[in-house]
C-alpha cells in the first residue's frame, strides 16, 4: 500500500512539473485552464508496476494488515458475545431478586400471622372448631 502511495504520489508531481496549460482570455481578465488534467492525473495514478506487490516485504505487510484486521474482528465478536452473555445474566438476577423479594413477603406474612395467633393464646383466645359464617347477600 505504501508502495502504491508512493507512485502515486511521484505521478502527481510528475504531472504537475510537465502540465500544459492555456491561457484563456475571457472578458478582460485571462484565465489558466489545464488541458485534459484530470485523465493523466488519473492514468498516471493507475502506472504502478505490479512486481512491486510481488515482492515477499509487500507479502509481509499484506499478512500483517490481514492479521490485525482478524484481531479487530475476533476482539469485536468477543466483545458481542460478553454484551449478550451479561444481558443474561442481569436477567438471570432480576428473576431471582424477584423471587427472593417473594419469599421475603411470604416469610413476613406467616410471622405476622404467628405473633397474633400468640398474642391471642396469652390473651386467652382460643381458636374455634366451629367453621366461620358466611353471609350471602
Amino acid at each position: 500500500m505504501a508502495l502504491f502511495l508512493r507512485g502515486l504520489l511521484r505521478g502527481v508531481k510528475g504531472f504537475a512539473k510537465k502540465r500544459p496549460e492555456e491561457v484563456v482570455a475571457v472578458g478582460s481578465e485571462a484565465q489558466e485552464v489545464p488541458n485534459s488534467g484530470i485523465k493523466e492525473m488519473v492514468s498516471n495514478a493507475l502506472e504502478f508496476d505490479i512486481g512491486l506487490l510481488l515482492r515477499p516485504t509487500s507479502f509481509l505487510y499484506i499478512l500483517a494488515g490481514m492479521g490485525i484486521i482478524l484481531f479487530q474482528t475476533y476482539n469485536n465478536l468477543a466483545i458481542n458475545n460478553l454484551a449478550l452473555h451479561n444481558e443474561k445474566l442481569r436477567e438471570q438476577i432480576q428473576m431471582t431478586s424477584s423471587v427472593i423479594t417473594s419469599q421475603e413477603l411470604k416469610m413476613g406474612e406467616l410471622h405476622s400471622i404467628r405473633n397474633i395467633a400468640e398474642n391471642a393464646a396469652a390473651l386467652g383466645v382460643v381458636a374455634s372448631s366451629i367453621p366461620p359464617v358466611e353471609l350471602v347477600p
